[in-house]
């Protein structure tokens, strides 16, 4: 946990654009769609400040020992809690499949944009969860876990191997955040941020946003893309 990582004006601005999309969402159809009401995945093509976020040069700081220099996005979420409610974030999950004992492969990022307190749900984590291949009880879980509770601007770093859910908000108010899953640069991405991010929004981010959200690591299209100079190459070299 870092806490103050971001200032309340900061925060309260995020959240002003995150409930201006909250309340714009239009489910497509599929049950996801409608399940996933309260995790919105395009918030980084709605809005440049969301964007911003990419460019902290404490970010590259605190996960380059873990995933490398190079690191990416695998994806980048809200998870919101509506008053005396939840989410599809609430129920027991981890966020990366993959079991390498010692070899983290994704690691989560939550920006707590409001207070995390028992009262609205915060975060609960299985401590130690990632250690092991099998999954846990629900009764493992209840008898085990930790609740997380954090002063808003806070984030909170964890290994993506760790079995956790969203809380119960019990409180007349929202409880919002944004979440990072972060993967080595040589895995797939949840979606093509590339392609997905609108140009006017991507073209005002620094170096490190931009690698992270793939630009360094996409795929040539053709043989002139794949035999081009170094500096014009679209999978950069050197990236482990």
């Amino acid at each position: 946990m870092f806490p103050d990582f971001l200032d309340a004006k900061t925060c309260e601005k995020l959240k002003e654009l995150l409930e201006i999309a909250l309340a714009n969402y239009k489910p497509l159809g599929p049950e996801r769609s409608i399940l996933d009401k309260y995790l919105l995945h395009d918030l980084l093509c709605q809005n440049l400040m969301f964007g911003k976020l990419l460019e902290d040069p404490r970010i590259q700081r605190i996960l380059s020992p873990l995933l490398g220099d190079y690191w990416i996005m695998y994806a980048f979420t809200s998870s919101s809690l509506p008053p005396h409610g939840t989410n599809y974030g609430s129920r027991i999950h981890v966020d990366s499949p993959r079991f390498i004992p010692t070899y983290p492969t994704n690691i989560g990022i939550i920006w707590a944009l409001d207070e995390f307190t028992a009262e609205n749900g915060g975060t609960e984590l299985l401590p130690g969860s990632h250690h092991s291949a099998v999954v846990p009880t629900p009764e493992l879980f209840e008898k085990n876990c930790v609740q997380i509770t954090c002063q808003l601007g806070s984030i909170l770093v964890f290994n993506a191997r760790v079995w956790h859910r969203a809380g119960v908000n019990k409180t007349e108010n929202w409880r919002h955040s944004l979440t990072m899953n972060a993967c080595r640069p040589y895995m797939k991405q949840r979606l093509d941020w590339v392609r997905m991010i609108p140009s006017e929004i991507s073209n005002q981010l620094n170096d490190q946003a931009r690698r992270i959200i793939g630009f360094d690591t996409r795929l040539p299209t053709s043989m002139e893309e794949f035999f081009a100079e170094d500096d014009k190459r679209l999978y950069k070299s050197g990236q482990e």
